[in-house]
């Protein structure tokens, strides 16, 4: 059995193949990587397929009823789907050394998993147990005959940099670098990032956006993809991608606060960031609101997260007592957690986010 490696970075989708344009595309989306190795699998021998592949096919949504998907597996180990009409996501594909399944993890957070068939040739949604997915167990995504790579449309985060008049951004989802065409709502994001960073240093974006295919700067050049801004949201000033592959634990980790509500945390010169350390041992949490140490007991059952009475010093700071004030206000009202890579969300009881944390190297 041949193993794949963990995805490397590398780039993006574009239009349906069939014209020269397309040709040249696909011939763009494969410059970063050699082909990955595919699993083999009880039900197909070992086979490298050429790629970039598309499969389309039914599978049963969670009411039973038929959703076409769309699935574009590229060599750089980066994927793009569509189930549904528009229900778009993007992300990063390997096979499983042990199981031989396929794996893909992006910007929705929770694992994909597929049994190869026939040498690739089909593909069989399964659960994280192994067992076959939907109302029949003959349900599959079929390879077609020509790639024919979708451009995804979905809100998207990303490290956002600005220099020597070329815009780039590199995305959390699937850790692809790719220009930003000056199109639609793009200068409302130059203009936040100018706000808050110097040329050329990396700030982390939110977007609406679609990822397209662009004619080149350079000439001779082929089309290149590209993300097209169609509607800005927010700069994030102290968070970054972090590790989305990767989930951190919930405890034993630093968790430094980046947000209250919608709302980014701030850190003052000189007085430790805000944070939290959940102890892996008693149930204990210690850290600072930002002026002043906080320390108290928490109860955890599944996602489930209570927080018990939160004690502390009584320093008066000049800057960002406001801010503790509410992050300790925010921490009575939470009800559950969840993590996503490097970042832990507590939410309230109506599942709405009243803190987000990063997680960052223990100290």
């Amino acid at each position: 059995m041949n193993e794949r490696r963990q995805p490397t970075p590398a780039t993006t989708a574009c239009h349906h193949p069939g014209h020269r344009l397309a040709a040249l595309v696909l011939a763009t989306l494969a410059w970063a990587a050699p082909p990955p190795l595919w699993a083999g699998t009880p039900e197909g021998t070992a086979a490298p397929p050429d790629l970039p592949a598309s499969y389309e096919g039914e599978l049963s949504g969670a009411d039973g009823a038929p959703v076409r998907w769309h699935l574009d597996l590229l060599p750089s180990g980066r994927y793009r789907l569509r189930s549904g009409d528009r229900d778009d996501d993007i992300g990063r594909w390997w096979t499983e050394p042990d199981t031989g399944r396929l794996a893909l993890k992006g910007s929705r957070g929770t694992p994909l998993f597929f049994l190869p068939l026939e040498d690739g040739a089909g593909l069989r949604q399964v659960d994280a147990a192994g067992r076959p997915t939907g109302a029949g167990h003959d349900e599959r995504l079929q390879r077609l005959a020509q790639a024919a790579p979708i451009e995804p449309r979905l809100e998207l985060t990303g490290m956002f940099r600005y220099l020597a008049d070329a815009p780039t951004i590199t995305l959390c989802a699937d850790d692809g670098r790719l220009p930003v065409v000056r199109e639609a709502d793009y200068r409302a994001l130059e203009a936040a990032y100018l706000a808050a960073r110097q040329p050329g240093e990396a700030l982390l974006a939110s977007l609406e956006g679609s990822l397209a295919t662009r004619p080149s700067p350079e000439a001779g050049q082929p089309p290149q993809p590209s993300l097209v801004v169609e509607r800005f949201i927010a700069v994030w000033p102290r968070e970054s991608c972090g590790t989305p592959l990767a989930d951190s634990s919930l405890r034993g980790t630093y968790w430094k606060l980046v947000r209250l509500g919608d709302t980014p945390a701030t850190a003052v010169e000189q007085q430790r960031e805000p944070h939290l350390i959940l102890a892996t041992g008693e149930p204990r949490v210690a850290g600072s609101g930002g002026c002043n140490r906080v320390m108290g007991s928490f109860e955890l059952d599944g996602d489930r997260l209570r927080f018990g009475q939160m004690a502390g010093t009584l320093m008066a700071c000049p800057d960002g007592m406001e801010q503790e004030q509410d992050f300790l206000k925010a921490l009575t009202r939470v009800e559950r957690y969840r993590i996503r890579g490097s970042h832990l969300e507590m939410l309230d009881a109506a599942g709405a986010v009243v803190a987000r944390f990063e997680a960052v190297a223990l100290r």
